[in-house]
């Protein structure tokens, strides 16, 4: 419903159709017909089709990129130690653990294949992973891997859009804009409700699927009394880790939405 009613708007407007009357734009008419009905059809097929296809990567470009953010981010390790009392679950010094987060960030920016992190526990340097957790970590920095290059890629894509959208289409390009996030902002946000209300009923539920979704093998599948990597990353640091997602792209189209608002408002009134 959503869809076919944002690919209606994109045709209207992509045809210079009036806020006032049912009647074309004449001038925009004829800078997208110069060749003829036949140019004009093309035109309204590539702006709805581009548009359409903006709406659907900015979830995609959100997500992705908040989850990047997260990956690389020393405060959430820092806040990770504090909130679930890591220190004391753990006996490793909140320094260590720090130390161990630079490894983490250091591997999922890194060629190198396996996780190595080395902290000073009781008084001596240790390999802290098993070779179970170690197996794990490589699959879980292929889906980061396979994360930051769609992040990359979608955004390379939005800002290519982006340039072209307000070159060629001037001061119009902003409603189409304001139109796409908002369409894609409904879709999106209606899809994080529904993901909230699931993670607050059965986040076990919700972390499991996800699990069997992402990996082909049982490697995550591991004892939270003994293996530090459970012990350091307890289930409501990623409880929490996907509220904060949720919460970031909520942030990002609101803000995407009422700027493109903003621009819109004032290019219309000079047009």
């Amino acid at each position: 419903m959503c869809l076919s009613g944002f690919l209606q708007w994109s045709i209207d407007c992509s045809v210079g159709l009036s806020h006032d009357a049912a009647v074309p734009d004449l001038r925009i008419l004829g800078a997208m017909n110069s060749s003829g009905s036949g140019g004009l059809t093309f035109g309204v097929a590539v702006t709805a089709a581009a548009m359409t296809l903006v709406a659907l990567v900015l979830p995609i470009f959100f997500v992705t990129a908040n989850v990047r953010h997260i990956a690389n981010s020393d405060w959430v390790y820092s806040y990770n130690w504090w909130r679930n009392g890591i220190p004391e679950r753990s006996g490793i010094t909140t320094s260590e653990l720090n130390r161990a987060a630079d490894q983490f960030i250091d591997y999922f920016n890194n060629d190198e294949e396996f996780l190595d992190v080395r902290v000073v526990l009781k008084g001596a340097e240790v390999s802290l992973y098993n070779r179970r957790e170690v197996l794990h970590m490589v699959d879980v920095k292929g889906l980061i891997a396979g994360t930051m290059t769609v992040s990359l890629w979608t955004g390379v894509f939005l800002l290519a859009a982006g340039v072209a959208g307000a070159a060629l289409l001037k001061h119009r390009f902003w409603g189409l804009l304001y139109r796409a996030a908002a369409w894609s902002a409904l879709g999106s946000l209606l899809l994080i409700g529904i993901l909230f209300i699931a993670v607050l009923i059965n986040f076990n539920f919700v972390f499991t699927t996800f699990h069997f979704i992402s990996f082909a093998n049982d490697l995550w599948m591991l004892d939270p009394r003994n293996d530090y990597l459970l012990i350091m990353f307890p289930q409501r640091f990623f409880f929490e880790a996907t509220l904060l997602i949720a919460v970031m792209t909520a942030i990002e189209f609101t803000g995407l939405v009422v700027g493109a608002k903003l621009l819109n408002n004032r290019y219309d009134g000079k047009s």
